[in-house]
């Protein structure tokens, strides 16, 4: 009967005979020619960036807010979209992740529409409200709407899902306070009505040794 371990010390002389005898050399030669023959031109570090996870980053919905508010503002005083982003940039520059995000979305996309700085946002952050603002955009772009009705619209859906995580805050510490509050209120009162009974008890069992 041959036991596991004999077959692992035969696949590992082999392997190191393939690898003393060239054969990887080999190997990686025919893989090579192969790759330039099909037209495969992905390489490692390519390669292994295709399969690295994007980071995600952070942002609260007041500063997606102050953010569209300042699009808004600027686009109603009849400047274009990339203008606005330019000021909007400028303006929200010391703003945390958010501001530097933004920044280096409006310098290295210059040449682009302004719609895919918005966009670059959107990925970097995954932030529904910001798809949101992007769709009133391209509608706008399509003439359906102005740019200052988008961002408008924006906003408002913006502030009002500030307000219900505002409620939802507040309706969870309310929850969360009750038993305290219930201690702290009704505690004392416990106390004071079963302190005799204790009392009273500790004194039988007194008698009764």
């Amino acid at each position: 009967m041959m036991y596991p371990w004999v077959g692992i010390i035969l696949v590992g002389v082999v392997v190191l005979l393939f690898t003393a005898s060239g054969g990887d050399y080999a190997v990686g030669r025919v893989w090579q020619f192969q790759r330039r023959r099909l037209g495969w031109s992905v390489s490692r570090p390519q390669l292994l960036k295709r399969f690295q996870r994007k980071p995600r980053f952070q942002a609260s919905l007041t500063e997606i807010r102050d953010f569209v508010v300042n699009l808004q503002l600027a686009t109603s005083m009849d400047q274009t979209l990339s203008v606005a982003l330019q000021q909007a940039a400028e303006h929200l520059a010391d703003r945390g992740v958010f501001g530097k995000r933004l920044k280096q979305h409006v310098e290295s996309r210059l040449v682009l529409p302004p719609e895919e700085v918005i966009r670059g946002l959107a990925e970097d952050f995954r932030s529904d409200q910001l798809n949101d603002v992007l769709r009133g955009l391209e509608a706008a772009r399509d003439g359906k709407i102005s740019n200052v009705e988008a961002l408008s619209w924006s906003v408002e859906a913006i502030e009002e899902a500030i307000k219900t995580g505002i409620e939802r805050e507040i309706n969870r510490a309310g929850i969360t306070l009750i038993f305290p509050m219930i201690i702290t209120v009704f505690g004392p009162a416990l106390v004071l009505i079963l302190f005799p009974l204790v009392a009273s008890m500790i004194r039988v069992l007194t008698a009764f040794r």
